[in-house]
Order: C-alpha cells, then structure tokens, then sequence
C-alpha cells in the first residue's frame, strides 16, 4: 500500500521512536556486557545512547566494494578485503569499549585474526560476522557469531560439514606452486563468506564467492547473495551475478536490500538482431554497463528487482527512520583523491537504465530532487569523508568519519565512530547533520558501526515451491534437458511501473514519464540467454573463459509469458518485436537535445538466476525496472 502523504509518514515515525525508546530502555537495563578494555576509555569522545559494535582494522579494506583484481591459481587463493589486523568491538552508553573477538580462542584453538561487516540480530543479542582465523587456517573470511554480552563465540561457515564451493575454484597449486591440490581441499578453501545479516525465520543472508566466477573482460572473483539457516546448513543462492554483489540487509518488510555491480558486458548488437558479448570498437546498438545498484530480493528468491537506481554508484543501502536510503558512494575532492561520503534518496528512485539505452542517446533531466548529498566539508572547513552508514534511534545515522592530517594527507587511521542527524537540508550542510565524534582509535580504523537495539521485521515466509521442478525442455540448438527447473514468469510485460517513482517526472513542459513501458504488442518473443560462469576444472587450462548462449525463446501472450529453466548459469533476457528485431521505442519526454530517447527491451543491466523447483516473478519488460513493493514500505516501526 503506497505511503499517503507526510502526515500520515510523520505519525508512523512518530509512533515508531515512542516503541524503541521503550524497547531500547528496556533492552539497556537487561542485558549484560563484556568487560571492557581500560585502554580504550581514553579514546570515547562521547558515549551513545545504544550500544554501537564496530570495526577496528588496520586498513579501510570494509570501504572496498570490488573484489581485488588477480586470479592466483596457488594455496591459498586469492585474498579479498583483508587487512593484516581487525577487532570486533562494542562502544556502551555507559562510555566503556568492550573487545568481543581479539585474543579470544574458538573450540579449534585458533583465534580471530580480521574481522568485517556486522550485523546484529533483531531482538539486538546476537551479533554476526565475517571473520578470518588464525595460522594453519588458509586465511580466507567465514562467518561467525558473538552474544552481544561476549558469550558463545561460534564458527558458523566453513567446518567439516560444510560443502564450500558450488564448482571447482581457481586454486588449483600447492604452496610449492607444483603439486596439485585435491578437488576437496580446493572447494573446502577458495571462498569467501562476507556481509552476513539475520533474516526472518532463523535465517542468515550474506554474500559469498562460493559460486567460482572470475567475470568477463576482468579477473576480480565474483559474489553473490546467499541464504542459510543460523547453524549453517541448508545454503542456498539468492541472487546471479558474474561481478559482485555485497552488503545485504533486510528492510523493516523482510526483503533483502543489497549492492548490486551491474557490469554486464552483453549488448544488443549493431543489427539490433541479436544480444551478444561486447567487441571493444564494435559500433553495437547499446554499451555495456558499469554501475552499482540498490537492488532487493525476497528471502525465498523472488521479486527481484531495484530500490535505487542512480547514476551514483549505491553501497551498503540502509534504510532511515525517515523513510529514505542512506548509503556509501565514492567521491573525488578537489585534490582527485578518491575519497569516499554518503548520500540519502527516496525510496525507488530511478535515474538511470544503461543496458535498454540506445547507444549514443541521453535520458531527459528530472525535475525532482531526489539525492541529497552529505556534507564533505568539516565544521572546521577540512575536507570530510563519510562511510559506511546506519540507522540510528532516533532519526540518526551512525557512520564511520575522517578529515585529513595536519599537510592534508589522508590516513585511513583518521577513521572513528560518529553521530549524526538524518534531517538534512538538501546542500547536506555541516549544521544540519549535526556530526558527533563517539570514539577513535588512533592506531586503527574505525568503522562498520550498527548500533545494538530491538528491531521489529514482518515478513510472511513462503516458499513458493512448484513440485519437484523435474522437467524436459528444448534447447534452442535442438537438445534437451531432463533434470530440475525453475518456473518463471510474467503477466504484465507492458505494463508501466514506473509512474511513480522518484526521478521519474522529466524537466520538460508536459513533465512526461522518463521511463516508459513499451507499447502494446510491440513485443512477441521474449529470448532467454546463459552468460556461463568460467570453470576451473580444465586439466591443462587454468580458467576455461564462460561462453554465452542464447537458451531458448518464447512466446508472449496477451502480455504474458513462462517458462521453466535449467538452473546453473546466469542469465539476460530481451523481447523481439514481429521482424525479429530486439524490440525498441521512445520516451514520451524529450531530451536536453529535444530529442526523444530509444529504449530497447533489454534487461541487460543485471543478471538473473533461478532455484530449481521454485517459482520466480519478473516485474516487466519496462525501462528502469523499479516500482516493486519496496517502494511502498512503511517507515521503521
């Protein structure tokens, strides 16, 4: 149901701080804390309302969105995100710090050596996390838990039991860089497990490179967003991309909101017949994307599609007691030192579509104003970085800050825990967001703060399975396949999602619709095709490059197609008018040019996946893919 005007948000907000200063008093004077470090007293400036768990590391590798670039075939894989040190911690309202991984052994005597991406539970007790162990360990990020009182610190991912990789990874050698390592050893190493958050049911959400993947036209290891049960068992992916998705978090209605990098290298091609890979210096009838997206998912893998959509690259995508997104973006000061600050938007907001955009045509201007930049100047008037940012009762953000040294250098150590107002103007002015120093250790940074309170989801768990999912399907070279499938569909193939979302209003005389669905029986087929992943189980080929295929093609009907799809490789989907052209239309609204914008009907700006034996929505065949149910989300409760 669409939120009904400010008052009725306001009275929501309203009445969604009276219930957490509640629960948050109560919560305060029930629970019990860890000892804390005497050392680190010195360091709190101010202490917080809630209790804040944090990261200190030696480097800013958390504000990192990309996997490193490298393949590294050798023991023990590729690292990605690390720092030499990092400790978990806990800022209390009482102004102690509590250290809640540092020195402390696990059940196999090894400790925690680097920690990321926390998450607490919603009834604020527990606190998961991405951590890397000790020596002889490999190194490589699992997940963890921690009691917020210090108790019942546990591995979760990577035991015994765990079966690691889907396929073969890029490991393939010894530390000797000779000997070759068992199919075992490789699938029980060569992966990551990063940015865990709680889900409704007992679930947790994260994001994993056990899918192997290194991309196309680039080496970076790939990540995708995954779902298991809090034991770790019954893992299964949620989402299909080639390149990286990160940080997920699960929105107040139990859809999973994350980062999504839309770098798909596929076009339409210059006869506008076809989708294929991108041929640098080929004259193609679209470019291949490079951005990231705030993108949502069901937890049982459904309604998949975008909250934000800007020409700002979206990271760590959180939701406000205001009712906007707050997330990270990179940004380049004066100097081009890349720096990194925050942004709010509107929910649904949607500027931009690189993949059904015409090459060599622009999108018309909005007329509204839907990002709001934070401040990137200092009270003192020194150059300002913000990261990582959360909510934070009330109407707060709590965010890790920086300002360079004394000759303007930046020193990623400068990084501590902060407070501020989510009640900006529009110029994001220093007074206005009210920023407050809680705590900074010189010596490390500061970072990945959520604060430690009751937080209420509703979410309707369903799990939409359709049998077994055992069928047979033709294949367009001719072949079959007998085995599992996913069923996926649509019944709304032109319909216009986009009326009301933020940015969607163009600057011209009418305010026409930037994005517009295609006309009526402009479509008639809709092509399916596999973007396969690269292997590593080539005896004589390190990495076997994935090779792309159109899969099959289907009709649509009164506005309406389905289909069932072999599981296993990520796919893109485009529509095809009666000449067997990839379908195309123009805006209604009109360019700085004066010119009206080709959209093609080409969902070329992220790559999808299907769980075998379960049912998948698509959400249209229209430009900027958004209007999805999180759009209408009611305020925190």
């Amino acid at each position: 149901m669409k939120i009904n005007g400010r008052k009725h948000l306001l009275l929501a907000t309203a009445a969604a701080l009276s219930i957490l200063t509640f629960l948050g008093g109560w919560y305060l004077f029930s629970t019990k804390y860890p000892p804390p470090n005497m050392a680190l007293s010195q360091y709190v400036a101010e202490p917080p309302r809630f209790p804040i768990v944090f990261t200190s590391r030696s480097s800013a590798a958390s504000h990192r969105a990309a996997a490193d670039a490298g393949e590294q075939f050798s023991y023990p894989g590729k690292s990605l995100w690390q720092a030499a040190e990092g400790r978990l911690r806990l800022l209390l309202p009482n102004g102690n710090v509590s250290e809640l991984t540092w020195g402390r052994p696990l059940a196999d005597g090894t400790t925690i050596i680097d920690v990321m991406s926390p998450s607490v539970s919603p009834d604020g007790k527990r606190i998961v996390f991405a951590g890397r162990k000790s020596e002889p360990d490999a190194g490589h990020f699992r997940l963890f838990e921690v009691n917020v009182d210090g108790t019942g610190l546990r591995q979760v991912t990577g035991g015994p039991n765990d079966s690691g990789c889907t396929q073969l990874p890029p490991m393939r050698y010894a530390e000797d860089g000779i000997s070759v390592l068992s199919d075992s050893e490789r699938t029980s190493v060569d992966y990551d497990d990063v940015d865990p958050t709680y889900a409704p049911g007992g679930h947790i959400v994260f994001a994993s490179s056990r899918t192997p993947d290194l991309g196309r036209d680039h080496a970076r290891r790939s990540t995708t967003i995954w779902i298991m049960r809090e034991d770790g068992s019954d893992k299964k992916p949620l989402s299909a991309n080639r390149n990286n998705d990160r940080w997920p978090w699960i929105a107040e209605n139990g859809y999973v909101i994350f980062s999504l990098w839309s770098r798909n290298r596929e076009v339409v091609s210059e006869d506008h017949r076809t989708i294929e890979p991108y041929q640098e210096g080929s004259q193609s009838g679209t470019l291949p994307t490079d951005a990231w997206l705030g993108a949502h998912i069901e937890p049982n893998g459904d309604y998949f599609g975008s909250v934000l959509k800007t020409k700002r690259p979206v990271w760590r995508p959180r939701r406000l007691f205001n009712g906007n997104y707050v997330f990270m973006t990179p940004h380049t000061d004066a100097d081009d030192s890349p720096t990194v600050t925050i942004l709010q938007a509107r929910p649904g907001s949607v500027e931009n579509s690189p993949s059904s955009l015409a090459r060599g045509t622009q999108l018309p201007e909005s007329n509204e104003t839907f990002l709001m930049a934070g401040p990137t100047q200092s009270a003192e008037d020194r150059p300002l970085q913000l990261a990582c940012p959360n909510p934070f009762p009330d109407n707060n953000i709590v965010l890790a800050a920086a300002t360079p040294d004394e000759d303007g250098n930046w020193d990623d150590r400068r990084f501590g825990i902060y407070l501020a107002s989510d009640q900006w103007n529009q110029n994001g002015s220093t007074e206005t967001i009210g920023l407050t120093k809680l705590f900074d250790d010189p010596a490390l940074v500061d970072s990945e703060p959520v604060a430690v309170y009751r937080r209420e989801i509703q979410y309707n768990f369903q799990t939409l399975e359709s049998g077994n999912g055992m069928t047979t399907v033709t294949l367009a070279d001719g072949e079959t396949y007998t085995g599992p499938t996913a069923r996926v569909y649509n019944s709304m193939v032109p319909r216009m999602n986009n009326d009301d979302a933020p940015g969607q209003q163009a600057s011209d005389s009418n305010s026409s619709p930037i994005f517009n669905s295609p006309p009526d029986d402009l479509i008639e087929t809709i092509r399916v095709f596999a973007s396969h992943r690269d292997r590593f189980d080539s005896p004589t080929e390190a990495r076997t490059p994935g090779n792309f295929e159109m899969l099959f093609e289907i009709p649509v009907e009164q506005g309406a197609f389905e289909f069932q799809i072999p599981p296993g490789s990520p796919t893109v989907l485009a529509g095809f008018d009666a000449s067997g052209n990839v379908a195309s239309w123009h805006s209604t609204a009109t360019n700085a040019s004066g010119n009206r914008t080709k959209f093609f009907a080409f969902a070329g700006d992220h790559y999808s996946g299907a769980r075998p034996g379960f049912t998948h929505f698509c959400t249209g065949c229209h430009t900027g893919h958004s209007g999805t149910p999180t759009l209408r989300m009611p305020v925190n409760r």
